[in-house]
């Protein structure tokens, strides 16, 4: 499988490549008050407006460091699309899936990591992007639309 590494803090994660859609420089968001930790804001995106979250702030880290190798992903998320702001997204991996193992460690709160491989003397853990995000802040990047009954 093919897998985009980027950093969390000093470590080095993966995403599979067949959710991500283009990766893209970091550019001004337009900012939305009062939002909940990890939501950077909106991104215009072929005129499109799509949300964006930062993936330290998710993971209970800093927030992600503007700097020459931060990044926005634009993803697939359970269909919708989804920028997610990350740091050192440098390159592409190749690593069989028969070669990642479960780490045996259960995190509450955090069911996106996924299962760890060694790589290059390094452990890169994966991540399940259609866990990334919590219920209450997919609640509020993607509110259902109710109709009206009448």
């Amino acid at each position: 499988m093919l897998l985009l590494g980027f950093n969390i803090g000093d470590e080095t994660y993966v995403a599979d490549t067949c959710d991500v859609i283009e990766i893209i420089p970091l550019v001004r968001l337009k900012t939305l008050p009062n939002s909940l930790p990890g939501v950077c804001g909106l991104l215009n995106y072929h005129g499109t407006p799509v949300p964006v979250v930062d993936i330290n702030q998710l993971c209970a880290q800093n927030n992600t460091a503007d700097t020459l190798t931060t990044r926005i992903i634009i993803v697939n998320y359970k269909k919708h699309v989804l920028g997610i702001k990350a740091e050192s997204v440098t390159e592409t991996i190749k690593i069989e899936a028969s070669e990642f193992k479960d780490s045996g460690i259960k995190i509450n709160g955090n069911d996106f990591f996924g299962k760890i491989a060694e790589h290059d003397n390094r452990f890169l853990q994966l991540i399940k992007l259609d866990n990334l995000l919590t219920g209450d802040v997919r609640d509020c990047l993607f509110p259902q639309k109710f109709e009206a009954v009448g």
